[in-house]
């Protein structure tokens, strides 16, 4: 294989990978040579690229004139051929739509990719639930079931447990039908407000010919269409049709937007960078293309073009995706970090096995005064707040961040040293490379084994304890369980220091005011965070705690 990597030639084309019946792995170059050799330099510590090369017993390459030209065939021949290492045929069978046919009679049916005469509503990324929408159709509106129609003198099954109206039979009128079409077309669309006075206008009519049957179907589907309504109110979306695809590393997720709501999400995972592109591509070449298409990455101008040649309508691309987006996709992704891509990152980025408890220190003070610590914990993949710690900060007065965190961090080490706290795997300082030797400086002091990093806001580079600074933009899953670590860091430890000036302030105003005993006052401290909070209070509440309700208007005329 190194002899036939030494022949490529350093131009543009595809590159095959040959099994002994079929192709084990294509893929594209801008300079064949290169990637050939980068495959064998992978291999030697990537357990799926030994594989490829492993499993390969030939190796061809195809010249083309441009990237774009070689994007094209890779795509062909991967549909082609499927080869067993490539990810992209695997998402080019096309996900289940919903298609309303061009029939006399319309009804709804659940079909793959885009060549289908009708309308078409989707993907669905769940088979299952492309399935579960087309049974509510059938139960909401009655369209027919058979297929195709035929002509019958009875109605068949369908009928009878209120699946289809049987026109087939001649029990629904041509104009019913269509009502329930459009209703159908309403609810799969969102546009409710075309359909519904039509509905209503219906409802009455059967209401005054005494057709309670038919006025019972009428009022569940204005019922189905107006909570579709009144949900868009909620969850409405700047885009009328949109895919929005984010990632984090190796970890992909596809949210279909249509009729300005979400109505599929499915998440991918992926060992390979080039797997990501792969994806994409596997994923439109039989997938239904919108108008608009929203990622938080970059795609090459080649990939591009060719899902624009694609689509049927004019397509947008946008790079930078709104708060909504943002605020949804990691809403959905939060709680679905993959571990075993995890793993891999702090292995291959950092050089060690995956922390299982990480403790996270920040400092906060105003301008001096009420200095406090916070000392938070990321255990098994997510946040424990139950082991959350705060810290008072004793031994000094005025601004002193870095002996602020020296007294943090060591009361914190006589701890585990002591063994009254489990023992983390490693500290995540919230700063710089000063707040990092600061550390360093305890854990040698106490010889502790744990690393230590420390992570500073502006620059969103991870300092290490080896001298290594790790810029995790580009290392979207590390930045993701270091930066939510730092950020609850410095939330609860700039909570802390808000409640103590709430309570300090309290405290100063309850000292000037008349009728305000010792006891009083403790009262106060214990069941209000704040003068607010407790000129705020229900005259019930303060009686129950034995205070005056006069107490309350002192207080804010002193204040006002």
């Amino acid at each position: 294989m190194e002899e036939l990597i030494e022949k490529a030639p350093q131009k543009c084309g595809v590159y095959i990978f040959k099994g002994k019946r079929k192709p084990v792995y294509i893929g594209k170059a801008k300079n064949l040579k290169k990637r050939l050799q980068q495959h064998l330099k992978l291999a030697q510590k990537d357990p799926k690229e030994a594989m490829i090369i492993n499993s390969a017993v030939g190796l061809e390459w195809i010249i083309t004139r441009n990237e774009y030209e070689a994007l094209v065939l890779e795509i062909d021949l991967i549909q082609s051929y499927k080869p067993r290492f490539n990810v992209l045929h695997k998402y080019g069978s096309g996900y289940p739509m919903l298609l309303i046919t061009q029939d006399s009679y319309p009804t709804v049916k659940v079909v793959r990719g885009t060549q289908h005469e009708g309308l078409l509503y989707g993907p669905f990324l769940q088979a299952k639930k492309a399935n579960q929408v087309k049974r509510l159709i059938h139960k909401l509106f009655r369209l027919r079931t058979c297929d195709p129609m035929p002509v019958r003198k009875e109605p068949c099954m369908d009928y009878h447990l209120g699946l289809c109206c049987a026109p087939c039979c001649g029990y629904a009128t041509k104009k019913e039908y269509n009502l329930n079409l459009e209703s159908a077309k309403a609810l799969l669309s969102g546009k409710v407000g075309e359909v519904l006075p039509e509905l209503y206008s219906r409802l009455e009519e059967f209401s005054r010919e005494l057709m309670f049957e038919k006025c019972a179907v009428i009022r569940d589907q204005i019922k189905a269409l107006e909570n579709i309504s009144k949900g868009q109110g909620v969850s409405a979306l700047p885009f009328e049709e949109a895919d929005f695809i984010y990632r984090l590393g190796l970890r992909v997720g596809m949210f279909l937007i249509r009729g300005r709501k979400l109505i599929s999400k499915r998440v991918y995972d992926f060992e390979k960078e080039e797997e990501v592109e792969e994806f994409v591509l596997g994923y439109y070449y039989s997938n239904y293309v919108p108008s608009l298409i929203i990622t938080n990455f970059t795609l090459s101008d080649e990939v591009k073009r060719w899902i624009s040649s694609k689509a049927k309508t004019s397509l947008r691309f946008v790079e930078e995706a709104p708060k909504e987006l943002l605020e949804l996709a990691d809403e959905n992704l939060k709680d679905s970090v993959n571990l075993e891509a995890l793993e891999r990152e702090f292995l291959q980025k950092l050089g060690m096995d995956m922390p299982k408890v990480i403790e996270g220190f920040d400092i906060s003070h105003f301008y001096g005064e009420d200095t406090v610590g916070s000392c938070v914990v990321w255990e098994g993949g997510k946040m424990n707040k139950k082991r959350y710690r705060r810290y008072k900060i004793k031994s000094l007065n005025g601004i002193d961040d870095y002996g602020a965190l020296r007294e943090v961090l060591t009361r914190r080490a006589k701890r585990l040293k002591a063994k009254t706290e489990p023992m983390p795997d490693a500290w995540l300082i919230d700063g710089g490379v000063g707040q990092l030797n600061v550390a360093l400086e305890v854990r040698e002091r106490f010889r502790l084994s744990f690393r230590v990093f420390s992570l500073a806001k502006e620059e969103e580079i991870l300092f290490t304890d080896k001298g290594d600074a790790l810029p995790l933009k580009e290392n979207h899953l590390l930045y993701r369980v270091f930066g939510e670590i730092r950020d609850e860091a410095h939330r609860f430890a700039l909570t802390f220091n808000r409640k103590l000036r709430e309570k300090r302030a309290l405290e100063d105003v309850l000292s000037k005011v008349k009728g305000v005993g010792e006891a009083r006052k403790r009262i106060i401290y214990r069941n209000f965070e704040s003068l607010y909070e407790f000129i705020e209070a229900e005259d019930e509440e303060l009686k129950r705690l034995g205070l005056p309700t006069s107490l309350k208007q002192e207080v804010k005329r002193y204040i006002l």
